[in-house]
């Protein structure tokens, strides 16, 4: 069963959708080969995007290379969260 991660800026705050944009494509570039992530999500968001069809066994890691994205604009931003969306029980 593939999963999803959840990318969620902690404050929105109008003024800062450009620079949590600018972050999103640098997870994109850097997870597009490894999990479904839209660009257009990203392009369209303002305080969070998705990472989906996550294979179990790489859902730390995926989660572990958004925080080190996140370590690089933690400055720009603030606090980001990456979280596992629970199954649906129906799935």
């Amino acid at each position: 069963m593939a999963r999803t991660l959840k990318v969620r800026l902690t404050s929105p705050d109008p003024n800062l959708i450009h620079r949590f944009r600018n972050f999103g494509e640098d997870v994109y570039r850097a997870l597009r080969y490894d999990c479904d992530v839209s660009i257009q999500e990203i392009d369209a968001s303002t305080s969070e995007f998705y990472l989906r069809e996550i294979h179990k066994r790489e859902v730390r890691t995926i989660a572990a290379k958004v925080r080190k994205i996140i370590d690089k604009h933690c400055q720009f931003l603030p606090p980001i969260e990456v979280y596992e969306i629970p199954e649906s029980p129906h799935a």
